[in-house]
């Protein structure tokens, strides 16, 4: 039909789902645009969480994530971020499990992504969209700390630093995010 060729319902197709033992799904997306984006699927007896990815690749280069092996690639568009939340819900949402929460813990730093990210929130968390609680919404930064004001000025969801380290000197070499903000600059 005319609506199904000039429309887009989905920015990104569910093209496999990899479960584990203990129920946990990974799932890989494709964009239209090209690449791949993981999300994952987590079940627990009280919530249901669900962990998207923000970018494809990351530059930030932290030694212990496989996505800085890609590098980075691009930033994601506000409806490729949703589209894994929508996704999730269409194919895994059962009376057993829904999907609850959310965070932004998957490929890419979110604060280098900042308005799309921030419109994908507040998209998630608006009663008149998504209606998730601002509760259940949490955006994770590697420690981007310029971007911390701002996030609280425009969004309502929770926020959570990966420290990964307790002393500067171990997370320069694990985070080297840290060189330009380093841990006193993130507890301040």
């Amino acid at each position: 039909s005319k609506l199904e060729r000039t429309s887009v319902l989905d920015e990104i197709s569910l093209t496999s789902v990899h479960e584990s033992r203990d129920g946990t799904k990974k799932l890989l997306f494709e964009p239209r645009q090209g690449g791949r984006i993981e999300s994952v699927w987590i079940p627990s007896e009280d919530r249901t969480t669900l962990c998207v990815s923000s970018q494809l690749g990351c530059a930030l280069n932290c030694q212990f994530c496989y996505t800085a092996k890609m590098g980075f690639l691009r930033n994601l568009i506000t409806s490729e971020i949703l589209d894994q939340t929508i996704l999730a819900k269409r194919h895994f949402d059962s009376d057993r499990h829904r999907i609850s929460n959310i965070v932004f813990m998957g490929m890419g730093e979110p604060f280098k992504n900042f308005d799309n990210v921030i419109r994908a929130c507040n998209i998630l968390t608006s009663k008149a969209e998504m209606n998730m609680s601002h509760k259940k919404v949490t955006v994770s930064t590697s420690g981007v700390a310029s971007q911390i004001p701002r996030f609280f000025n425009e969004c309502r969801a929770n926020l959570a630093v990966s420290l990964n380290a307790t002393t500067d000197e171990v997370r320069n070499w694990i985070m080297p995010i840290n060189r330009k903000y380093p841990l006193g600059v993130l507890m301040k």
